[in-house]
């Protein structure tokens, strides 16, 4: 389920690419608390997969690192190469 959820959070950050979220917003469209969203996005950071941009207000927004949009469109990704 872990893994699973990861995956629902870093897909929500390649659907929203180029732009960057906040952990609310991606925590929203993924449909998980903003707790759990919290820390997923700091596990998909920590792996080098998003990265934080700018800090608005108190919200911090994060975007998905510009390397692994590319590996997700070219198939690296689904099991070809990672």
């Amino acid at each position: 389920m872990a893994e699973e959820t990861k995956n629902k959070v870093l897909k929500v950050f390649e659907e929203a690419y180029p732009q960057d979220l906040s952990i609310v917003e991606a925590s929203r469209r993924a449909g998980i608390s903003d707790p759990t969203g919290a820390m997923y996005i700091r596990i998909l950071e920590a792996e080098g997969k998003i990265e934080f941009m700018r800090k608005v207000g108190r919200a911090k927004m994060f975007k998905l690192k510009h390397w692994a949009s590319e590996e997700t469109r070219s198939g690296v990704k689904e099991g070809r190469g990672l």
